[in-house]
């Protein structure tokens, strides 16, 4: 009898050990999905591949809308500075320095469509820490907006440059402002990379903010203060989940202010 109920509680220890490291494998396995998906959301081809149809849609709507935004305007000037003029040369640049980030890489040269896919989801969620920025900033300091609109445009207008916003804000501050600051700090002045991205971080947030009181516009320390947090967290997401996902939070919340 007792060597019954030994035989039985083995087959009981042996059976949940199996079950136990079948667990374990699946948790594992979930572990390297989920990080292999980190990693592949950074990629510059897949980003390239997510903000594509935003870049088209904005570039086409351009056309036929005029709109107020100065980032791409800028990026034409420095380029006219160099020589080279062109409707939508902005726009090619950022193409290209993707790609060129992209065979420099050596990464695999297909897109990875679960991984877009995914970028999209996070992007929805990635905005919801600026809206809930921008209700608590309205309640404790006044009327705040980070939409690139002004507020005078047709809506249609309004969506395209808050879209083109996303991207050239982006492209310009964390891919070109971070990218440049680290290079300068790790790559030339061989600083510590931590202490230089949190100079990359706070610099480019600093300037993203000032950069939309060029023009006509009056400065407002309350919206210098939430723009700043706003880039300070979309600089934060450029570094944690890549462009794409730093592009895609950006133009949803400049597309859902412009709805409101």
């Amino acid at each position: 009898m007792e060597q019954k109920e030994a035989t039985e509680t083995q087959a009981a220890v042996a059976s949940f050990c199996q079950f136990a490291g079948m667990a374990s494998k699946k948790e594992t396995r979930f572990r390297k999905a989920a990080s292999d998906y980190l990693v592949r959301t950074h990629r510059p081809l897949n980003c390239l591949t997510f903000i594509l149809p935003l870049l088209v849609a904005y570039e086409v709507g351009s056309i036929f809308y005029s709109d107020c935004l100065l980032a791409p305007r800028h990026l034409a000037i420095v380029l006219n500075s160099l020589g080279a003029a062109a409707r939508f040369l902005p726009a090619a640049l950022i193409i290209a320095v993707l790609l060129a980030w992209h065979v420099a890489s050596r990464q695999k040269r297909h897109v990875d469509a679960d991984a877009v896919a995914g970028m999209l989801a996070e992007s929805v969620v990635g905005m919801a820490p600026l809206v809930a920025l921008a209700i608590l900033t309205e309640r404790l300091l006044g009327p705040v907006a980070l939409a690139a609109g002004d507020g005078t445009q047709a809506l249609a207008a309004e969506i395209l440059t808050g879209i083109g916003a996303g991207i050239y804000e982006e492209f310009i501050f964390r891919l070109a402002g971070i990218g440049l600051i680290m290079l300068v700090f790790v790559d030339l002045m061989k600083a510590p990379r931590k202490p230089a991205a949190v100079i990359a971080v706070v610099a480019t947030s600093v300037l993203f903010s000032l950069y939309h009181f060029i023009g006509p516009a009056c400065f407002d320390w309350r919206l210098f203060a939430f723009r700043g947090l706003a880039g300070l967290y979309l600089a934060i997401l450029y570094i944690g989940r890549g462009f794409g996902v730093a592009v895609g939070a950006h133009a949803c919340y400049n597309v859902v202010v412009a709805l409101m």
